[in-house]
């Protein structure tokens, strides 16, 4: 093979590489959207399904509210449903696949940042919550091990798993 030919090669190499890169960035996009679209679609379904049963591990609550936030100069917090009474505070997160380490994340990260954003439920019980389609036997035992209820689709409607509840 000749120089020519060899730089001929690899510039041809490059343009194949600059246009294999663009396909790649431009199927990531359409994935994401479709992951993000999953996770609207799980957060619309248990909002709605909450909005109207006001009820977990048991306990009646006065109010849902959906996606409760806190964004301040140094930190930020969202949590997809709050379900709110006198002196309890049910916090579900909602997502279409748990990961095991996102209980952890949940029962010793979240919980503390909702405690000290949210000053206001300072003498409220905190109970947690996750809800999603699906479950892994992971997650499952993870969470009961924390003390968080287990939301999950039935149907066109939903079935808690919260004998285990623990106040945070």
């Amino acid at each position: 093979m000749t120089d020519q030919e060899l730089k001929d090669l690899v510039a041809s190499i490059a343009v194949e590489q600059k246009e294999t890169d663009r396909m790649i960035k431009e199927l990531s996009r359409r994935i994401g959207g479709i992951d993000e679209n999953q996770g609207h679609h799980a957060e619309q379904f248990f909002q709605s399904v909450f909005e109207k049963k006001l009820e977990f591990g048991k306990i009646k609550y006065d109010e849902m509210i959906p996606n409760l936030s806190y964004k301040g100069r140094k930190d930020k917090i969202e949590f997809d449903i709050a379900l709110i009474n006198g002196d309890c505070i049910a916090l579900i997160e909602v997502k279409n696949r748990i990961h095991p380490d996102f209980v952890i994340e949940l029962a010793e990260k979240r919980v503390e940042k909702f405690r000290e954003f949210f000053r206001e439920f300072s003498n409220y019980n905190v109970y947690l919550g996750i809800a999603g389609f699906s479950f892994s036997d992971e997650v499952l035992d993870r969470a009961s091990s924390y003390g968080i209820g287990i939301v999950r689709q039935v149907g066109d409607g939903i079935e808690i798993e919260a004998n285990n509840l623990k106040a945070y």
